[in-house]
């Protein structure tokens, strides 16, 4: 796994919602850094800036403070134009929801983005869709329509859409939140294959079987990263204990 180089990286990034009286600052000084082949979960309890920081890391939202490189590049530099293709080109997303198109089947809402990315080279992207489907076990649901399928299936379809375009960072957020425990569970089991695989995952999660599969877990209050967790590579032989040491790091975090 190629790790030590920087990806990703947020130096005192601060959010404001001025559309509130008084306006509302939802994260306040964070500093991170995501370097290559990191999977890296975000806790705290509802409203400590989880997901507004993931969007904001991510370029979906603008920060009202701060800075953030992705790449060596200031996001805050780009217009929305290069924002969205900067996206569609090197970020791969996951939310709780699949949000894929109703009148596409499985396989083509995965292949689309490939598509948008590289238009002239249709050939290619199918390849990749084929062996996204292929490995993560749902070829057989391709030629289905997205109502057809379990939602475990489904996110995992998800997770085959956000790597199609081989990107730098996937981004999820939730993404096991809509699911039972069996589902979690294969689900989770894709991210940590992907992972192992050397890539790079930035997770937004309340769910501490989860976070568990990180390697580093970094804790928000009030907008601000109070701590951080070193878990170092999933193993699966260890996970009660590592999921244990979690808990236990959470309970004192007030979780």
């Amino acid at each position: 796994m190629d790790t030590g180089t920087a990806v990703l990286t947020a130096a005192d990034l601060e959010k404001t919602f001025y559309s509130t009286d008084p306006p509302t600052q939802v994260l306040s000084g964070i500093d991170l850094t995501v370097n290559r082949g990191d999977f890296v979960a975000v806790m705290g309890a509802s409203g400590s800036g989880k997901s507004t920081l993931l969007y904001c890391l991510s370029g979906m939202d603008r920060p009202t403070g701060g800075g953030i490189w992705f790449g060596g590049r200031e996001l805050t530099d780009l217009s929305d134009r290069e924002m969205s293709r900067l996206r569609l080109l090197q970020m791969g997303f996951v939310f709780q929801q699949a949000y894929f198109l109703s009148n596409l089947s499985v396989r083509d809402n995965i292949l689309l983005p490939a598509l948008k990315a590289a238009p002239k080279e249709r050939g290619a992207a199918e390849a990749r869709t084929d062996e996204l489907l292929e490995r993560f076990e749902i070829t057989h649901i391709g030629g289905h329509g997205i109502t057809q399928v379990s939602g475990g299936q489904l996110q995992r379809a998800s997770i085959c859409r956000a790597l199609v375009t081989r990107p730098s960072v996937v981004f999820a957020d939730e993404p096991t939140g809509a699911l039972n425990s069996s589902m979690t569970t294969e689900v989770m089991d894709a991210l940590s294959g992907v992972h192992r695989d050397g890539g790079t995952i930035v997770m937004v999660t309340h769910d501490p079987s989860c976070a568990a599969r990180a390697d580093r877990v970094i804790y928000l209050r009030d907008g601000t990263v109070v701590d951080a967790l070193d878990l170092g590579l999933w193993e699966p032989d260890r996970a009660a204990e590592r999921e244990d040491r979690l808990l236990g790091w959470l309970r004192g975090q007030g979780f």
